[in-house]
């Protein structure tokens, strides 16, 4: 009997790179079960969009939220519908900028049915490969690739297919992160329990915005000078405030303090709403503050 997967896509005013998800999900060589996409109350047609979809795509369910409670929030919600429905075997997660080969669920699968038992016991995450070249995703859709497993310290909710099984017994991502840095923590938590997380090279995934909680911690400056990224203020507060809260070993945490204590230091000489929102962001941290504390595009005098 073959494996059932639910595909889980969360979305927020981002109407055509979703279509692109979508009709991406839908022509797997490899069928999803059931689409579940969360609509995390958009507002620039999204809503009229999923509302078609569902009502002419059979394998499509579309939750509607009343507000926007973020990625983090939006994965929580739709992962435990998921989970509550019951019959699948895996969850495959996604942004709604992510654009999966036509056989990357296939391959991803290909490479867990090739272990014998006490391999697959161990695995609790398979993982696309991400790419950020759209030319290189456009030449090679769909191609036959050799497989090659990565071993990973954490995973990115980006083609992160995860067993049902674990997400059982290991809880559901932590809702109230809002935004960022809630896939580290998850992946962290999976491991903490016993089961691997691992990068199938070879089954790929294309990412709109390449783009993870540690290029925003250890590559913000060099990113930015090359002009690939400038965080909103806003934006900061949570990288750093959910860093802070998903590293609580010392051995960790004082280091990634002086990072920021340091990188704030630095934007105050750039932009002082970067820094003022940074400085928030880790002193919340430290405090084990979480939830949705900023409002999305909050502006400096109102904090």
């Amino acid at each position: 009997m073959k494996d059932k997967v639910a595909a889980l896509v969360v979305t927020y005013n981002r109407k055509e790179l979703l279509k692109e998800t979508v009709e991406a999900i839908l022509k797997q060589s490899y069928p999803v079960e059931r689409l579940f996409i969360v609509n995390n109350a958009s507002t620039d047609g999204t809503g009229e969009y999923l509302k078609e979809l569902e009502a002419t795509v059979k394998k499509v369910r579309v939750i509607s939220l009343k507000e926007n409670i973020g990625g983090s929030g939006g994965f929580y919600v739709g992962m435990k519908e998921i989970i509550c429905e019951g019959g699948y075997d895996w969850i495959w997660m996604m942004d709604d900028d992510a654009i999966p080969f036509d056989n990357a669920l296939e391959t991803l699968l290909e490479y867990y049915d090739s272990l014998n038992n006490r391999k697959k016991a161990k695995i609790g995450v398979l993982q696309n490969k991400r790419i950020v070249d759209k030319e290189w995703y456009k030449k090679n859709n769909g191609k036959a690739f050799p497989l090659k497993a990565k071993i990973r310290i954490f995973g990115t909710f980006v083609g992160f297919l995860v067993k049902t099984s674990v997400v059982e017994k290991v809880g559901f991502p932590r809702k109230e992160f809002f935004i960022y840095g809630d896939d580290v923590e998850y992946g962290f938590r999976i491991r903490k329990h016993g089961y691997k997380i691992l990068t199938i090279v070879g089954s790929y995934i294309y990412h709109v915005a390449l783009m993870n909680l540690f290029d925003y911690v250890f590559k913000k400056r060099q990113l930015i000078k090359r002009g690939v990224m400038r965080l909103s203020p806003w934006r900061m507060y949570y990288v750093t405030r959910n860093t802070m809260l998903t590293f609580r070993n010392p051995i960790i945490k004082y280091p990634l303090f002086i990072y920021y204590l340091l990188d704030t230091l630095d934007w105050y000489l750039i932009d002082k709403a970067s820094a003022r929102f940074e400085l928030k962001g880790l002193m919340d941290g430290l405090k084990g503050i979480s939830g949705k504390t900023v409002k999305p595009g909050q502006k400096l005098d109102e904090m």
